[in-house]
């Protein structure tokens, strides 16, 4: 066996001897609708100019945890999550405003929709697990697919906006387990100054129950907070918020 040989054999074994735990599921998540947007135009109030409503909508996420390495390197555990963030709105506007060439009267009435759909992918590390205290941290990338659309039902114009807005973070997960009750809160947020930020902020409590060594199912209840200010990105400047209680059940396997 040559030098080379002798180097490589061990790392290879190393990779590829690993457990691995998969959760993965999904639920409901109330969304409720805060803040201003502005398109190459004035602020317009999302509940009070647009009449954007509260909606509940779903989310799902997998969760692949492991102990695999690269050489000596562990490599990073995963979590890929989606929320639907969509909703509409019909009412008379209060005052005039402009939304990209689409200008709104005073008294006219008008159909609002937007989609705020979300993409989240986390790679962390977990380097406390200490008796019923786990804390993890990462990075991660939020995708937002955005498309706004306001018409004027009175005039019968419209105008719209639509980009996919790509969101580097930094993660932070502190969670407890005590037999089968659990608790955790994370974060995920990113900042380029006073008008350029977001935070996502999600804490839950629940249950959870092994039915074997390598099958459990877990149930979570929580609320979620996330805040968006945003500074003419594509012509687009934001200062919005969305909020509201949620619910997960997971089903996880051991391999």
């Amino acid at each position: 066996m040559n030098s080379l040989t002798k180097v490589i054999l061990p790392l290879a074994l190393c990779s590829t001897s690993f457990a691995l735990q998969i959760e993965f599921g999904g639920g409901l998540q109330q969304e409720k609708f805060r803040g201003w947007i502005k398109y190459k135009g004035e602020k317009v109030d999302l509940k009070k100019d647009l009449h954007i409503k509260d909606k509940v909508k779903g989310t799902a996420f997998i969760d692949i945890r492991h102990k695999a390495k690269l050489g000596l390197l562990p490599l990073p555990d995963l979590k890929i999550a989606y929320l639907n963030v969509e909703s509409s709105g019909v009412g008379t506007v209060s005052k005039t405003f402009t939304f990209g060439s689409l200008t709104v009267n005073v008294q006219d009435k008008v159909y609002s929709k937007f989609r705020f759909n979300q993409w989240d992918l986390t790679f962390y590390y977990t380097p406390l697990r200490k008796g019923f205290l786990n804390v993890s941290w990462g990075l991660g990338a939020k995708i937002v697919n955005f498309k706004g659309r306001v018409t004027s039902l009175t005039t019968g114009q419209s105008d719209s906006k639509s980009a996919v807005i790509p969101l580097p973070y930094l993660y932070v997960k502190v969670g407890s387990q005590f037999k089968f009750l659990r608790a955790y809160v994370d974060g995920k947020g990113v900042t380029a100054g006073s008008n350029k930020y977001f935070y996502d902020l999600a804490g839950a409590v629940g249950v959870g129950y092994k039915f074997t060594k390598t099958f459990g199912i877990s149930l979570n209840a929580g609320y979620c907070y996330q805040k968006y200010r945003v500074d003419n990105v594509s012509d687009v400047s934001a200062n919005s918020r969305i909020k509201g209680g949620f619910g997960l059940v997971s089903l996880n396997f051991s391999f």
